[in-house]
Formats: structure tokens, C-alpha cells, sequence
């Protein structure tokens, strides 16, 4: 049978050739291409599992290559291919013969399918790849427009701004402190104050985003500076009626830090609690040395500040989204018009902040809370954890 192969398939070339490519036209292999391929057929009928494997291989790569479209090209002249073989041997030998000489031929067409399938499939993932790449690129890109966008808008909204509100003092200057005026000129005053408050938070997430925040590095205790914003919020909390407790780090622990910018994500992390806890309820803020085993000489290990509340608690999906910038899980038209007041709106910049400056600081900040639920309150745990440097760091 092996020898009738050698004999017939040479015998047969044009015809099957004819055939395929007249089922498969307009495809990258052509009438040589096909011709070369049936001979190698030929010269492998009766060779071991092994040589034909690495003969079929060398073809693919001399033949194939990487190019993905004569690739699947040769997918479909391939199938064509061992269909027409089929009919042929069907005519040419009888049934029992047929078969066998198909098993003969199973092999090698089998690895050629193979190895045109995997030249496909390994191009395809590669251009994938390349096309991922290119994809991600465009989006650092533009998350880099948008960043110098935002802080270029928020750079010249402050100039009209400084304008209004100067028109404005000039006003309060010139009215009775007890007029209906007076109270116009003092919630324009109010209202500017916001404007700018909200104005540095995009400028500040903007200067995260290009990852050009400075640290100004100095030592000091980090309970003191936990207490100063605590004093700084104690009217709003106390207008809410909801507990601000501090509890004591156990001893004076003094860190390496930029000063400034931790007391800010301190601050947008408590006006967090305050603004998601229903009044009467209760923020409490404790801590805990972490990462002890992590300790070496230049650091002595972390301090994990935990800032607990007895709030609405914030849905599982949501516990990464929540410092995604001009995020919100709440539906904003329910929002209070007060950032103070329960649920109170804002643009969705405070924890983006604060995860900027934490993480620029080399510590991280995460959320834990069993889920959302105004019924219940199950509350939020907000974790900001910070490198205790032994020595000043070295800003670069």
C-alpha cells in the first residue's frame, strides 16, 4: 500500500491540485505551492510518526512563516485538500485499501493542520498583544490630556473667580452687618469658598495623575496632626450630632512625612465618614503597628491607621471604585446640595486624593465594609497604612 501511495499520489498531483484550488480560489497558496505540498505527502508516506512531524514542521516555516493570512489560507486549501485525497483514493482503490491508505495520509495532513493552526493562532496573539499595547498607550495618553486639561481649566477658573469674589468683599464693605444684603453677600462669600475648595481638588488630582506630587519630608507626631484635624471638623461633626473619638496611638509615634499634604488626606478621609454616617452616629479612629517582619534599617515597619463609622457601609464591587476619580456610588440627584450633610454631594475627588498622597508616600489606603445598607448601617473601616521611616527619605 505504501509503495501504491509513493505511486498515486505523483500520479494524481495536477488533478487534486486542479480541484482544490478550485474550490479554494483567490487564496495566497497557488498551483506551485499546492504541487510542492502533495509531493511532500508523497516522499513521507511509510516514514516514522517522527520524521514526518519534523518534515511537515520545516514546511510550515519555509512555506508559511508568519504571515498570519497565508496562514489561515493554508487552513482552508488544507482541508480542501484532504477532502479531494478522500475522493480520489475512494475511485481509485477498494474500500478496505481506501481506508488503510487514508490512515497512512491521516497523519501528515493531521500535522500539517496543526501547524498551520498554530502559526495562525500564535501571529493572531502576538498582533492581539501588539494591538493591547498600542491600546493601553492611547489611554495613558489620554488620561494625560485629560489630567493637564484639568488643571489647566482649574488654573484659569480661578482668575474670573478671584474677580467675583473682589466685587464681592467690596460689597460686604459697603453693607450694614445686619442687612438682608449682608447675608446675600455672605453666602457668595460661602459659595466661593467651595468654588476654590473644589478647584484645589482638581488641580491636586491632576498633579497625582501626572505623578508630579511634591513631598516636603519632616518629622513629627502623627497622633498630633490626627487631633488637629479632628479639631478642624469638630463643628461639622458636632452639628450632625455624630461622635468624633480619637483613640490613643499607646505611645508617641513620630514618622517621616510631608506634614501638609497627610493632614489633606486625613481631612478628605474623615469628611468621607462624616458625609456617609447618618447623623447621631459614630466615626471612631484607632490604630495599630503593622508589617513588623518587613523592618530593616531603613524602616521600622508601618503604622495602620483605621478611621471606623457607623455608616450606610459600602457595597463589595464598590470597594476599589470608591477611589476612582469623579466616582460616586450614590445617585447624585439624591445628593444633599451640602458636602456637611448626609449623603452631601461633591465631585468625587476626596479619596482619589487621599489614595494619591498615601500611596506617594509609599504607604496604601483600602476599605472594608460587609456591604451597603441604609436599614442596617453596617458601616466602613478605612484603612491608611504608612511607612515608619527611621531617617528623613531621599526625595527624587
Amino acid at each position: 500500500m505504501i509503495d501504491e501511495l509513493k505511486q498515486w499520489l505523483p500520479q494524481q498531483v495536477n488533478s487534486l491540485t486542479s480541484a482544490t484550488l478550485y474550490r479554494a480560489p483567490n487564496l495566497l497558496p497557488d498551483v506551485e505551492d499546492v504541487i510542492g505540498f502533495i509531493h511532500l505527502l508523497a516522499d513521507n508516506v511509510g516514514h516514522t510518526r517522527e520524521v514526518q512531524l519534523s518534515s511537515v514542521q520545516f514546511w510550515a516555516l519555509t512555506s508559511i512563516g508568519y504571515d498570519a493570512r497565508a496562514a489561515n489560507d493554508w487552513l482552508i486549501v488544507l482541508q480542501v485538500l484532504k477532502e479531494e485525497i478522500g475522493k480520489g483514493l475512494e475511485k481509485r482503490f477498494t474500500a478496505v485499501d481506501a481506508l488503510a491508505a487514508w490512515r497512512t495520509l491521516d497523519d501528515i495532513l493531521t500535522y500539517a493542520l496543526i501547524e498551520a493552526t498554530q502559526l495562525a493562532s500564535d501571529i493572531d496573539h502576538a498582533e492581539l498583544l501588539e494591538h493591547t499595547q498600542q491600546l493601553r498607550q492611547q489611554m495613558e495618553d489620554f488620561e494625560k490630556s485629560k489630567s493637564n486639561f484639568i488643571a489647566v481649566a482649574a488654573h484659569e477658573l480661578k482668575t474670573p473667580l478671584t474677580l467675583l469674589e473682589g466685587y464681592a468683599n467690596i460689597l460686604r464693605v459697603e453693607t450694614e452687618p445686619d442687612s438682608r444684603l449682608r447675608l446675600y453677600v455672605d453666602g457668595l462669600n460661602n459659595g466661593f469658598r467651595r468654588m476654590y475648595e473644589i478647584i484645589n481638588d482638581m488641580i491636586d488630582v491632576s498633579l497625582i495623575d501626572l505623578q508630579s506630587v511634591e513631598l516636603n519630608y519632616t518629622q513629627f507626631y502623627l497622633e498630633r496632626i490626627i487631633l488637629m484635624v479632628a479639631d478642624s471638623l469638630d463643628k461639622h461633626y458636632h452639628a450632625r450630632q455624630i461622635d468624633l473619638i480619637i483613640m490613643p496611638l499607646g505611645q508617641e509615634l513620630r514618622i517621616f512625612a510631608d506634614q501638609e499634604k497627610l493632614t489633606n488626606a486625613f481631612n478628605k478621609v474623615l469628611f468621607n465618614a462624616l458625609k456617609f454616617t447618618p447623623d447621631g452616629g459614630k466615626v471612631t479612629v484607632s490604630s495599630a503597628l503593622t508589617r513588623q517582619a518587613e523592618a530593616d534599617e531603613h524602616i521600622a515597619g508601618y503604622v495602620d491607621v483605621q478611621i471606623q463609622d457607623t455608616g450606610i457601609g459600602i457595597n463589595p464591587e464598590a470597594l476599589e471604585m470608591i477611589f476612582d476619580k469623579f466616582t460616586s456610588t450614590m445617585d447624585a440627584s439624591l445628593h444633599s446640595s451640602s458636602k456637611t450633610k448626609f449623603k452631601g454631594g461633591g465631585p468625587g475627588l476626596g479619596l482619589p486624593i487621599a489614595r494619591g498622597i498615601v500611596e506617594a508616600h509609599g504607604g496604601r489606603i483600602w476599605a472594608e465594609s460587609s456591604g451597603c445598607n441604609e436599614e442596617t448601617m453596617p458601616g466602613s473601616t478605612f484603612h491608611i497604612e504608612l511607612p515608619i521611616w527611621l531617617h528623613k527619605p531621599t526625595v527624587h
